[in-house]
């Protein structure tokens, strides 16, 4: 198992007319963390699409819970329960600075061959970064 947590500072853009932060907000923010385990990783997406490998996202949930408002400081948490084979599994949950949960969810990406867009297994190089943080 592997975590990253992230702070972000909800700004005005992202909330909607009754002044929670949108929806389609957690999304972008489950992303930023992803992005950012892999960097603390020392495996950034970056070097995993020079190596010809793509990572595109085939599903993605959120249950929303509470509603996170402007100015709202939120701590994302991005986990990696098991061993990614050709798929890579993440579980999320999204906190205001006072520890409630506002929204959890969960992405799946499939490892592809950046030319021919075929599955293909995890690189070893990322699959043995794993298992060194583990």
């Amino acid at each position: 198992m592997l975590t990253c947590e992230i702070t972000h500072r909800i700004a005005y853009y992202e909330t909607d007319t009754m002044g929670y932060v949108h929806h389609s907000n957690y999304i972008r923010l489950f992303e930023r963390a992803r992005t950012e385990l892999m960097r603390g990783l020392g495996y950034t997406y970056a070097e995993m699409e020079a190596s010809g490998v793509m990572m595109p996202l085939i599903e993605a949930s959120c249950r929303y819970h509470s509603p996170g408002r402007y100015d709202d400081l939120l701590t994302v948490k991005a986990t990696i329960r098991e061993m990614p084979v050709t798929r890579m599994h993440l579980d999320y949950e999204v906190h205001n600075a006072s520890g409630v949960l506002l929204c959890s969810g969960h992405t799946t990406l499939v490892f592809v061959d950046a030319r021919t867009r075929k599955p293909l297994r995890a690189p070893e190089a990322f699959v043995e970064k794993l298992r060194v943080m583990n």
